[in-house]
């Protein structure tokens, strides 16, 4: 179980990488721009790259995300309840979500495979191919909903899911602040 967990937190780490990379290019692609327009170079397709860029660094790194506490959770309603009904709004939480994820990364998946099959490139100036893009957005989606898994199989065992760990230690990290 142990390598099982070590391998799905270096998946989760490598999506969190890849969309670090993908923000690093942002940035590399703005100053080229802007480097270049100093000398009188234009950037042919440097808006399409950066649009992929972004895509990919909102996408690939939501599980990384996910399992360190990251995103905004509303517990409006689950944090006002306790025992069984929190554990099964938690559960059904966590399940449709799970199956909105999924059904997310199969239809990008679905877009990344029709562009590859019938070879769409993008519109712009430089006939950009759109599956590489598409395919890393599919992959982030497909990441995260895997995410939810995990913690939806660690939560109905019993166990203290990624998001609610990743809660309890900002929250006594917030608390030694103020002592």
């Amino acid at each position: 179980m142990a390598a099982l967990r070590r391998g799905l937190d270096l998946l989760y780490l490598a999506g969190g990488i890849a969309g670090g990379i993908s923000l690093a290019a942002i940035a590399a692609i703005i100053a080229a721009q802007v480097i270049g327009r100093q000398f009188g170079v234009s950037l042919d397709g440097a808006d399409d790259l950066t649009a992929f860029a972004v895509a990919g660094s909102a996408l690939l790194p939501l599980a990384y995300a996910f399992r360190h506490g990251a995103h905004i959770r509303v517990d409006l309603i689950i944090g006002h309840l306790k025992g069984t009904p929190r554990f099964v709004m938690e559960a059904l939480a966590l399940l449709i979500t799970c199956v909105l994820c999924g059904f997310l990364a199969y239809s990008v998946g679905d877009l990344a495979y029709d562009s590859w099959q019938f070879e769409d490139v993008a519109q712009g100036t430089v006939p950009w191919v759109l599956w590489y893009p598409q395919g890393a957005c599919a992959l982030g989606c497909a990441l995260f909903a895997l995410c939810l898994v995990d913690d939806l199989v660690v939560h109905l065992a019993g166990g203290v899911p990624s998001y609610r760990r990743a809660a309890e230690a900002s929250a006594l990290s917030r608390a030694s602040e103020e002592l």
